[in-house]
């Protein structure tokens, strides 16, 4: 349970919901064989099976054969490192993609969604809806004006979840009350009544269906990324953003199909997240681009869906050429 709880707190922050940086610690790739000095890049990331290309290229020896050693420093959330990678003391932020990124970028912060990470995978959900089995919620209809739980609740990655799940009933977020409520307690809110629905993830998803306190409504969509990877503007203009970008989607195609879950790769994530290996073999594994593609139409969606709920300081919408710079994904072997 401990366990559990840790990593829950860790998917808020990735999703860019909490508010303090964590403690940092370092990670050093293998020498290389050039006399020249390695380009030092650091990544403000949280750890998590979300950002496991990160984890993989990085144990197999992809940053080396860039000739960058990459300092990993552990932030509590995406959304908390922004500033930091628009003034250098970052180069690279792994994180989710909040209405906080968007106010950031609209107010002059010289950052880039360059690339994604995690997507939902086809088959069991991982992430979804819950409705509540005390509150007898059956149907998506039944949520107009109840109490939604969604871990960090308005302007979150969660709450642009919980809208795209309730547009199959023709409801949108102004239709709902969102209420921040942690993953390990939105079972609990889920057993006692006190919302009618959470938008959990795994495994209080399943522990959830589980113990009966709830029934799946709705999935998130396939194929979506709600998490990614972010570029400081100084960065950018540099020739270590390539090659970073290079190793991290070498390490993105060693976990296509069933390599995903392989013994090796899980023992290397489960290393570098403190997760243990059978909760990441319960898990429904991770889906990513081989070359990490950011996902514009998300983001544009995501942009869309903040508007609409009055969590963005702007009201007309930034162009994607203002939020995206997808050069290095093409460039990407």
């Amino acid at each position: 349970m401990q366990r559990r709880h840790r990593r829950a707190l860790a998917l808020t922050a990735a999703l860019g919901l909490t508010a303090a940086a964590c403690g940092s610690t370092t990670s050093t790739s293998s020498t290389t064989t050039s006399s020249t000095a390695p380009t030092t890049v650091t990544v403000a990331y949280v750890p998590l099976p979300l950002f496991a290309p990160l984890f993989v290229a990085e144990a197999h020896g992809y940053f080396a054969a860039e000739h960058i050693k990459v300092n990993l420093q552990v932030v509590a959330n995406g959304q908390s490192a922004i500033t930091l990678a628009a003034t250098n003391r970052v180069q690279v932020v792994l994180g989710g993609f909040s209405a906080g990124l968007f106010n950031a970028i609209h107010q002059g912060l010289d950052v880039r969604v360059v690339g994604s990470m995690a997507e939902e995978a086809p088959g069991a959900a991982a992430n979804g809806l819950v409705g509540s089995a005390a509150a007898h919620i059956t149907s998506l209809s039944q949520l107009a004006g109840q109490r939604i739980a969604v871990a960090g609740g308005q302007g979150s990655a969660g709450a642009y979840l919980t809208a795209l799940a309730l547009e199959k009933a023709h409801l949108s977020l102004a239709r709902v009350t969102l209420v921040n409520v942690n993953f390990p307690e939105q079972g609990a809110a889920l057993a006692n009544g006190g919302v009618a629905a959470a938008y959990m993830a795994t495994p209080f998803l399943q522990a959830a269906v589980a113990q009966h306190q709830g029934t799946v409504l709705a999935g998130a969509p396939v194929g979506i990324a709600v998490t990614g990877i972010i570029y400081g503007g100084s960065f950018i203009h540099t020739s270590a953003a390539q090659r970073f970008f290079d190793a991290l989607a070498k390490g993105a195609q060693d976990l296509q199909g069933s390599a995903a879950t392989s013994a090796a790769n899980l023992a290397i994530i489960a290393k570098a997240t403190g997760e243990s290996l059978s909760l990441l073999r319960s898990e429904p594994p991770n889906v990513f681009s081989p070359t990490l593609a950011p996902q514009s139409s998300v983001l544009s969606s995501m942009q869309s869906v903040y508007l609409g709920a009055g969590n963005l300081d702007y009201h007309t919408p930034m162009p994607m050429s203002q939020v995206v710079d997808a050069q290095f994904a093409n460039q990407a072997p």
